[in-house]
């Protein structure tokens, strides 16, 4: 019996082992169904890093080798494996997974863009940038909004601002709904001073549906900046109210809005900007204390006034006093002595021509904005847009020309008007306007006239 059962089994595992070629009541023939390694790689590269971003890497490193495996020539392996080293901190095994990738496929532009934001990363910029744009370059790549981004978030930490600007401009043309580039860009221009445009960006952002903490900070800062604080007040509510765990909402509530990151990007800005004028007014990094260069029109030199003065032996020929002489001859004689001493002792002064004091000025170029002239000649930025009639939010272009101080420096006299009223009108001393315009403090004033009130000596700047 208990034989029967067993050859039985034998031929049951017999008759699994057959392998029909054609289905049951059919010629047609039956496909074998083989593995595609491909996918078979790409399912085990989507397990590793669903295991990466859990936190589980033995289980995420498992997978990726069982993908090489699978598909040692395929790109994306190679580059996943790459992310993973990252991950761990193991950056020269990064670099060598995203090299033997590119080996593989020299023109895969996921390769490209990822070894170039890795190399960003480890403050390669100029490498970086070239990979980075190499991927750009590939007509079959669609991600090309994304590099761009990528592109200025590098040229950022490089403090190369100028060109962070320029791609984060290429990035919202080719993805114009892309949020987080709008944002960057409107951060950019805040970090420049340049609130009119930030806020173009942040309301086209707005107009797109989209909110986050992170916009709704930036819009904050932006309307507050621009003297709208109700708009601003309503903007930091709405941030509290919607995000009230978020690190924004907690810098609003604790009155810390200088810790937020468009703060210490305007901060980063302001400071490389510093380190420029530095390096512009000291190129030769020696410890000198450099005067800001200003644009001043230059007074014309009055012709040298040459004294001429008499030799000992022309003044004695001239004056020769004896006693046998009569006292009105003596008393001459000593007046030209007298005049040949005031001569000699007489300083020689030069008069500064009134109508040259002019205003120095500085003509706005391409890529520059208040903020940027403000550091540049050390004035505040509150005093150049008093003195050039302007509000943070005006736009300034290129060819503008923008005071360094005040330009009210003279008053057009009318009838009636005394120095000593005109002293009193502009709070100066009445001596002191005298001076500064080479009259007599009793001086009767023409209408007409035009009266300096600063002291020509120091007014440049």
């Amino acid at each position: 019996m208990r034989r029967s059962i067993l050859v039985g089994v034998a031929l049951l595992a017999t008759t699994g082992c057959v392998t029909e070629s054609v289905y049951v009541g059919s010629d047609k023939p039956v496909v074998e169904n083989r593995i595609d390694n491909d996918e078979a790689a790409r399912t085990r590269i989507s397990l590793a890093l669903k295991y990466l971003a859990s936190g589980d890497s033995t289980q995420a490193k498992y997978n990726l080798e069982r993908a090489a495996k699978f598909a040692p020539k395929l790109p994306e392996v190679h580059y996943t494996t790459a992310y993973y080293y990252q991950q761990v901190g193991e950056n020269e095994l990064a670099k060598e997974s995203y090299l033997r990738a590119i080996d593989i496929a020299p023109d895969d532009p996921n390769t490209l863009n990822n070894y170039g934001v890795f190399l960003c990363g480890l403050g390669e910029y100029d490498e970086a940038s070239e990979y980075i744009l190499r991927a750009i370059e590939i007509p079959s790549y669609l991600r090309v909004s994304q590099s761009y981004e990528n592109l200025a978030l590098c040229a950022i930490e490089n403090n190369e601002f100028d060109e962070a600007e320029e791609y984060l401009e290429a990035s919202v043309k080719h993805s114009p709904s892309r949020g987080s580039s709008l944002v960057n860009l409107s951060a950019i221009y805040y970090a420049k001073s340049d609130l009119h445009r930030a806020q173009t960006f942040m309301n086209r952002y707005e107009k797109s549906g989209r909110i986050s903490s992170r916009s709704l900070m930036l819009s904050y800062l932006i309307e507050n900046r621009m003297g709208h604080i109700e708009k601003a007040n309503t903007l930091a509510l709405t941030l509290q109210q919607t995000y009230s765990n978020s690190i924004e909402a907690q810098q609003i509530k604790l009155k810390k809005t200088s810790d937020s990151e468009f703060e210490r990007l305007r901060e980063k800005y302001r400071k490389n900007e510093l380190s420029k004028l530095k390096k512009e007014l000291n190129p030769d990094g020696k410890s000198v204390v450099a005067k800001p260069k200003v644009k001043v029109v230059k007074r014309k030199a009055q012709p040298e006034q040459v004294e001429v003065t008499p030799s000992k032996a022309e003044i004695e020929s001239q004056v020769k006093v004896e006693v046998a002489k009569p006292t009105t001859q003596v008393a001459k004689n000593e007046v030209v002595v007298a005049q040949a001493k005031a001569q000699q002792q007489a300083p020689v002064t030069q008069r500064i021509p009134l109508k040259l004091v002019e205003t120095p000025y500085h003509v706005m170029k391409g890529g520059e904005n208040l903020f940027s002239v403000s550091v540049k000649y050390n004035v505040k930025l509150a005093k150049l847009l008093e003195w050039n009639g302007l509000t943070e939010n005006d736009p300034v272009f290129a060819g503008t020309k923008i005071y360094l101080n005040n330009p009210n420096i003279y008053h057009l006299v009318k009838d009636g008007d005394t120095l000593f009223s005109i002293s009193v009108k502009y709070n100066l001393r009445m001596k002191s306007l005298a001076e500064w315009n080479e009259i007599q403090e009793s001086a009767t004033l023409s209408p007409g006239k035009k009266i300096l009130l600063v002291n020509p000596k120091t007014y440049a700047l």
